[in-house]
């Protein structure tokens, strides 16, 4: 962002001699005459006796004056330009007294302005946020300050085990990569090939994590952003890989803290493990009660605020069928399951329901 202009004023005193109690300034981006007392409006305007003109030095007949405004404010006349003054430009303000008398002028300049560097782009969070991921880990989500540039992605971003061993091919990748609209969250997949049980790139290759192990998931500096600039330093998170997930998600398990009725109080939702944090961000509605959301605990908690009081009764609380924990699994379907040993209930509804009681 541009910083407000500072004006540097150069005011010459006029050769001519100008009447000492006369001056002209230029304040909040509007010439005044100071000392003199403007009356009655001259029959050819203003513009008669007071101009600006871009340019120092002699006021050259041809040059036409700054396009602008006159006002009489508090008994001083006062010019302002249509557009605001160009820096590296001198102007000349030129003011006749009425009657006659020493003609008063100024050059004004207003400085360059200052330019504030753009702050270097950097990772501002990933998700999951926690240090404890599960093998079967299916997503991650890498947030940037600023907006990221397409293609050249995936060799500088890696997966490292404890002994810098990289991980090879840990992620799905596309091209275009899934960038949301403002190119700022990147979603990353995991092979879900390597994490599903008994197929083949699994039972050739192994999952990309293991149980036990500490990995680092790392993004070089040379990454690009939309301006062609590398990150501001590189990103390093450390987590440790614990023991696959493969239960589907039961909203009847979830904690629910229901709020007193005539308060501001959160609705809170504890899962019990943590959720798919870019699902979190849209799969829950209180039905017919606007409000704010809030993502906590490393993704094992949601808080809804109302923007009203709590009314007493039973309130619905509508959640979308797409949400997932951190290996995929749905309510109610696993991601990963033997179709045939252990077939999967077939779900058609698109949301389900919880309800709680405000008192």
């Amino acid at each position: 962002m541009l910083r407000t202009l500072a004006l540097a004023l150069l005011l010459l005193p006029n050769p001519a001699g100008a009447a000492a109690s006369v001056s002209i300034q230029y304040d909040g981006g509007a010439f005044k005459v100071n000392g003199f007392t403007a009356a009655a409006e001259p029959s050819a305007g203003w513009a008669s006796i007071f101009d600006v003109y871009a340019g120092g030095g002699e006021v050259l007949a041809d040059v036409p004056p700054v396009f602008g405004s006159y006002t009489v404010d508090g008994g001083t006349l006062t010019f302002r330009p249509r557009f605001p003054l160009t820096p590296g430009i001198t102007y000349r303000a030129v003011f006749h007294p009425p009657g006659g008398g020493a003609v008063v002028e100024g050059n004004f300049s207003p400085a360059s302005p200052e330019i504030k560097p753009i702050p270097s782009t950097h990772v501002a969070a990933v998700y999951p946020s926690s240090n404890v991921l599960p093998e079967n880990q299916l997503k991650m989500y890498v947030y940037f300050s600023g907006a990221m540039q397409r293609g050249d992605l995936w060799p500088k971003i890696h997966i490292v085990d404890e002994n810098g061993k990289p991980a090879v091919l840990p992620f799905v990748e596309l091209d275009p990569a899934l960038w949301d609209r403002d190119q700022q969250r990147l979603t990353m997949l995991c092979d879900p090939c390597r994490i599903k049980r008994g197929v083949k790139p699994n039972v050739d290759m192994g999952p990309v994590l293991e149980t036990g192990k500490r990995y680092t998931l790392i993004i070089d500096a040379d990454l690009k952003d939309a301006r062609g600039q590398p990150l501001q330093a590189p990103f390093r998170k450390e987590f440790t890989v614990a023991p696959a997930e493969r239960r589907g998600i039961d909203p009847k398990q979830w904690k629910i803290t229901e709020p007193k009725q005539g308060t501001t109080e959160p609705l809170v939702v504890d899962f019990g493990r943590p959720l798919d944090y870019g699902l979190l961000q849209d799969v829950f509605e209180v039905k017919g009660v606007p409000g704010k959301t809030a993502v906590d605990r490393q993704e094992t908690q949601w808080r809804f605020t109302p923007s009203q009081a709590w009314t007493a009764g039973t309130h619905t609380l509508v959640i979308d069928m797409s949400l997932e924990d951190l290996a995929g699994n749905r309510i109610g379907r696993p991601f990963d399951v033997d179709e045939f040993l252990s077939p999967s209930p077939r779900i058609s509804s698109q949301t389900t329901s919880l309800l709680f009681r405000v008192k």
